[in-house]
């Protein structure tokens, strides 16, 4: 289960990394790089609603890795995270594909959070894999 501990503390410190690089103050400075060219509404409240709305991200990122650093003290039990974390990415995956494509989010950031996205999903596959052999050899 050492493939399956590896994973779940990757992506659950990584979710909680997630929670300090969408807290506003760090946020909004990083928004004009992400979409350059494109208004933000910066100084007026609505500019204050997408930061908000960015925090309830992260603070949901922070939960599930939470859930997966705990679960990583006893991985074979928690080994349903795999298919939660798998979705979290895939529903990223699709929000960085659409902004790039159709909002102005810039290319760069794009394709290296998709390369994030992707890395987990292989991290995923790989504790998958141990899971299955692992289980395969129990019987």
């Amino acid at each position: 289960m050492k493939t399956l501990r590896t994973f779940l503390i990757a992506v659950g410190l990584w979710y909680l990394c997630n929670l300090v690089l969408l807290w506003p103050p760090v946020y909004a400075g990083a928004l004009p790089l992400i979409y350059p060219g494109i208004g933000l509404g910066q100084g007026r409240p609505v500019f204050g609603l997408l930061l908000d709305a960015w925090l309830i991200v992260g603070i949901q990122l922070a939960a599930i890795g939470a859930v997966a650093l705990w679960g990583a003290r006893d991985p074979l039990r928690y080994r349903a995270l795999i298919p939660v974390i798998v979705l979290t990415e895939a529903v990223g995956a699709v929000w960085d594909i659409y902004s790039v494509g159709w909002h102005g989010e810039a290319l760069w950031v794009g394709l290296t959070t998709l390369a994030g996205h992707f890395a987990i999903f292989g991290g995923a596959w790989l504790a998958s894999r141990a899971v299955n052999r692992e289980a395969a050899a129990a019987v």
